[in-house]
């Protein structure tokens, strides 16, 4: 039975409130006022001035505003399209929680939930490049990867079917990561361990396999170079 307005009304009121508690609205009879109050916060968000403003606003206002929500959803065991799941894990990867970010984009991946309407790829390209981007400003800033970087191009190369684009460029990526000089830079010649230029080779080769515009022809003829001068020495 329909609802009259005035128990629409009641039943946002009802929502606000428990979203402004933190609290977990539950109801799927309120999903589409849920989802009206999503859109309020997500047009909030865009008419923020800067992208640190955002950045602050998905973490100290909208994560735990709408985190009880989706936790509650997901502990249910019910699986439908949930557009508030879905923001909430773009979120956390804008706020860098890539801990909660990677474990929920898994779930939403394999409930197979569209990403938000701005947001044109799949949920596993948008993984895909969220990480590889974090992984190469925490690498320009002299910290680890990992566990992030392993446990996603696991999934790049052996779970999701991604363009040959999005996939070349995590191969030459780790290819790329394996002859790290000591200022970060890729250089075969910092690299002394057969073993390890010929992993690079492997992972470099394969990139160009799967798209041929990926950029590391240079790199790999280094390698080479830098391989048969290791050989001669021997």
């Amino acid at each position: 039975m329909a609802l009259s307005p005035a128990q629409r009304h009641s039943q946002r009121v009802a929502v606000q409130k428990q979203l402004e508690r933190r609290q977990a609205v539950e109801s799927l009879d309120s999903l589409h006022i849920q989802i009206q109050a999503l859109n309020q916060d997500v047009a909030y968000l865009r008419d923020l001035p800067t992208i640190a403003d955002r950045v602050t606003h998905k973490r100290d206002v909208l994560l735990p505003r709408w985190l009880p929500t989706v936790e509650a959803y997901l502990e249910s065991g019910s699986v439908f399209v949930h557009p508030v799941f879905a923001w909430c894990v773009v979120w956390l990867f804008d706020a860098g929680d890539l801990d909660k970010a990677l474990a929920w984009a898994d779930i939403a991946i394999a409930q197979q939930q569209p990403t938000p309407d701005n947001i044109r790829s799949s949920f596993p390209a948008f993984v895909a490049d969220q990480v590889i981007a974090w992984a190469e400003n925490t690498l320009a800033a002299g910290e680890s990867i990992e566990p992030y970087f392993t446990r996603t191009f696991e999934n790049v190369t052996t779970r999701w079917r991604l363009h040959e684009e999005i996939t070349a460029k995590w191969f030459k990526f780790a290819g790329l990561l394996l002859l790290r000089d000591d200022n970060g830079q890729p250089r075969a010649t910092a690299v002394d361990d057969v073993e390890t230029l010929e992993k690079a080779a492997v992972l470099l080769a394969t990139a160009e396999k799967l798209y041929k515009r990926v950029g590391v022809g240079t790199m790999r003829a280094q390698i080479a170079a830098r391989l048969r001068s290791l050989m001669k020495e021997q």
